[in-house]
């Protein structure tokens, strides 16, 4: 029986992360067709639908995800209200600076945005220890670098222009960028706590 709840945990939680993601693809690939209000209108339904599925859920909405929502709203009214076509040659530095600004934010008013994921697998004992604040700081540092960095690819990529410098300053290097900060994420807080001379006691460890 237990097994049947975790089995079906699980993939409700694959059918959330997949959800999560959809927007974003139906926007990458309907503004690759040059549909643009099918991409930003489209993925500003499928947010809303992921944020409502949050909310029943009584999961929370995270920073990333308002920033998600924020984006495909300026989205929606640049390309289907205001009809600009403004929007479709800075897209990408739109995105990048939506992310950038709302992780720098995070950083300004204390509160970095990798907190609030690293609280789920932490025990609450360890939210206010200095070591997990000193590693999601620079954890959040980090992400605010890499979006912006991704913010000058994307604004080279416009200036450069052509049919192969756009995609690969816009879209290709920041998604390496992204591989990378998903691979540090998975490394660097166990190396980081080991160097720190940190040890969670065994009883306060989270369960699996």
């Amino acid at each position: 029986m237990y097994r049947r709840v975790a089995e079906r945990k699980k993939s409700s939680d694959r059918a959330i992360g997949g959800l999560a993601f959809a927007s974003w693809i139906l926007y990458g690939f309907a503004s690759g067709f040059s549909h643009w209000s099918v991409a930003t209108g489209g993925g500003l339904i499928l947010c809303v639908v992921y944020l409502a599925v949050l909310s029943r859920r009584g999961i929370s909405i995270k920073l990333t995800d308002w920033t998600t929502l924020i984006f495909f709203v300026i989205a929606s009214v640049m390309m289907i209200g205001l009809r600009s076509t403004t929007f479709t040659v800075y897209s990408a530095v739109v995105v990048w600076s939506c992310f950038a600004v709302g992780a720098w934010g995070s950083v300004a008013v204390g509160h970095p945005f990798t907190e609030v994921y690293a609280r789920e697998n932490a025990p609450r004992e360890f939210w206010e220890h200095p070591v997990f604040i000193r590693l999601n700081l620079l954890m959040t540092l980090v992400w605010c670098g890499l979006m912006t960095v991704n913010i000058g690819f994307a604004v080279i990529g416009v200036m450069v222009g052509g049919n192969l410098a756009k995609p690969l300053l816009s879209f290709g290097l920041p998604a390496v960028l992204l591989v990378s900060g998903f691979i540090f994420n998975g490394r660097f807080p166990a190396r980081y706590l080991a160097r720190s001379g940190f040890q969670m006691p065994a009883a306060s460890a989270p369960a699996v």
